[in-house]
């Protein structure tokens, strides 16, 4: 049997309230095996020999940088010796350390990231299904070298395409326009493609050889939001700028004077608060802003991925080709 091992970072799955009709107030309680035990490992037999590890414990919107290198490292590590990862997460940024992990984990290995949204006390739970259905496709051998997935709800979704967009529902994970990769019923995968973009085994960007991330801040635009945010930012001294736009990328001419003033001295991504792709050089001209064009990645995720450029030194023109590749 494949060798899998979970990892518990916390969250609502690691939760339990004292009235199971509550799927919204509970506390942080249960480590990796009391999490594994939530399911019941006589569920597991025939399917995997698990193993179960308590690393982080806490809520997923305290979650920085510097605990997803520490998590990212410790997958590295544990992939030397298992078939493939589990990781029972909090939903909140579960996507941004999904992605993170996609970009910094340098094998072909079935990484999986899980949660639920109501607590494992919950009449209703999904804590249980959701962790089974992670663990069966890690140890299918169907989903290797697929990168980084979330599984909820039934569904495998590529990290760079998951989102997030319910606080509550079980339904909370969609890929948006790209299609879940795999599905899950019964204990049966059914794979339907493999992302096409550069990430984990492929990726130029490996955990182990990082220490710090540089820092990048993202700017949500609406009506009437300020322009002296970007003068704040340098005062931070701030390594780049996400800017989360209205419509297509798009940018008041306050901020376009901004932009213009501060390009040549740290990178700035383009990106758009809606879901969909922003095109290069569209509605708002590039390269005479001198800005980088996220195309559909959230402001969240391009955050990530341009802190991983800029940590390799790459110039705006290169980081704009790894935003095309990855």
């Amino acid at each position: 049997m494949k060798k899998i091992h979970l990892l518990a970072v916390g969250g609502t799955i690691a939760s339990l309230s004292p009235d199971p009709l509550s799927c919204t107030n509970y506390r942080t309680v249960l480590d990796g095996e009391a999490v594994l035990a939530v399911l019941g490992r006589d569920k597991l037999a025939g399917i995997a020999e698990v193993t179960a590890e308590d690393i982080l414990r806490m809520d997923s919107a305290s979650l920085t940088p510097a605990h997803w290198l520490t998590l990212a490292k410790r997958v590295s590590e544990v992939l030397e010796e298992c078939d493939g990862v589990v990781i029972t997460h909090g939903t909140d940024t579960m996507e941004e350390t999904a992605y993170f992990l996609n970009l910094c984990v340098n094998s072909s290995k079935p990484v999986i990231l899980t949660g639920s949204m109501r607590p494992a006390s919950a009449v209703s739970s999904d804590a249980a299904l959701n962790i089974y259905n992670a663990i069966s496709g890690a140890a299918s051998g169907k989903l290797d070298n697929c990168g980084v997935l979330i599984s909820m709800n039934g569904l495998f979704i590529a990290a760079r395409d998951a989102r997030k967009i319910h606080p509550t529902r079980p339904d909370a994970f969609t890929p948006v326009e790209m299609g879940s990769i795999a599905q899950i019923t019964d204990g049966t995968i059914e794979l339907y493609y493999r992302p096409v973009r550069k990430h984990t085994a492929e990726s130029a960007f490996d955990c182990r050889m990082i220490e710090t991330l540089p820092e990048v801040r993202i700017l949500y635009a609406y009506a009437g939001a300020p322009a002296d945010w970007f003068d704040h930012c340098v005062e931070k001294k701030c390594a780049g700028i996400v800017i989360a736009g209205v419509g297509n990328g798009n940018l008041s001419s306050s901020w376009k004077d901004q932009v213009k003033k501060y390009a040549p001295q740290l990178a700035i991504v383009r990106c758009t608060r809606a879901n969909g792709s922003v095109n290069r050089n569209g509605s708002q001209d590039d390269d005479a802003l001198g800005t980088v064009c996220g195309g559909n990645l959230s402001a969240q995720k391009a955050r990530i991925l341009l802190m991983f450029a800029l940590a390799k030194g790459l110039s705006s023109a290169e980081i704009q080709q790894v935003f095309e590749q990855y």
